[in-house]
C-alpha cells in the first residue's frame, strides 16, 4: 500500500502537492480556530450566566423589600423576572458551545419571527453602539492639527490681527488665480 502512495506522489505535479499542503494547513487552522471559538463561547457564556444569577439574586432581594413595603404587584413582577433570570443564568453556566448553537437553531426553526426580531434588535443596538463610539474617535482627531471636525468642536476662527488661512489649491488652479483666469474668478 505504501508503494501505491509513493507512486502517486511521484506522479503528482508539484502544483498539486502544494495545493494539497495548503488545503491541509487550512483545515488544521480551521480546526484550531473552531476550538478557540468554542473555548471563548464556553467561558463567555459561563461568565454571562454568573452575572445573570447574581443580578437575579439582587432582583429577588429587591422584590422581598417591595413585598415588605406592601407593594405586592411590583414585588411579584420582580420575583418573576428574578426566577427567569436565574433559569437563564444556570442554563448559560452549564451549557457548552454545541448545546447553545443547537438551541439557537431550534429557536430559529420553531419561532422564525422571534429570531428575526431578536436579530433586528441586536443589529439596532450594535449600530447605536457604533454611532456612540464614533463620536469619541472624531473628537480625538479634532484635537490633532488637520484632524476631523466634529459637531461639538467650534469652527476655527483667526485671532485678531491674524490672516485667515485658506486651503492650498492644486498647482494648475494656483496658476490661474495669479493670472486672473476663469478658475480664479469663480472662487
Amino acid at each position: 500500500m505504501s508503494n501505491v502512495m509513493e507512486e502517486r506522489e511521484e506522479t503528482q505535479s508539484p502544483v498539486t502537492q502544494v495545493k494539497e499542503q495548503v488545503q491541509d494547513a487550512a483545515a488544521q487552522a480551521k480546526g484550531r480556530t473552531r476550538e478557540q471559538l468554542r473555548g471563548q463561547i464556553n467561558s463567555r457564556s459561563t461568565q454571562a450566566g454568573e452575572q445573570l444569577c447574581s443580578t437575579a439574586q439582587a432582583m429577588r432581594r429587591a422584590s422581598e423589600q417591595l413585598r415588605e413595603d406592601g407593594k405586592e404587584a411590583p414585588a411579584n413582577l420582580m420575583a418573576g423576572l428574578a426566577a427567569r433570570g436565574e433559569r437563564l443564568g444556570s442554563y448559560l453556566r452549564r451549557a457548552d458551545a454545541e448545546q447553545l448553537l443547537r438551541d439557537v437553531e431550534d429557536l430559529g426553526r420553531k419561532q422564525p419571527w422571534l429570531f428575526v426580531g431578536g436579530s433586528a434588535v441586536v443589529g439596532f443596538l450594535a449600530s447605536r453602539f457604533m454611532r456612540a463610539s464614533s463620536g469619541s474617535r472624531y473628537q480625538s482627531h479634532a484635537s490633532v492639527p488637520g484632524g476631523y471636525p466634529t459637531a461639538t468642536s467650534p469652527p476655527s476662527r483667526p485671532t485678531p490681527g491674524e490672516r485667515p488661512t485658506q486651503p492650498r489649491l492644486p498647482e494648475e488652479r494656483r496658476g490661474s488665480e495669479t493670472t486672473g483666469g476663469v478658475a480664479g474668478a469663480l472662487d
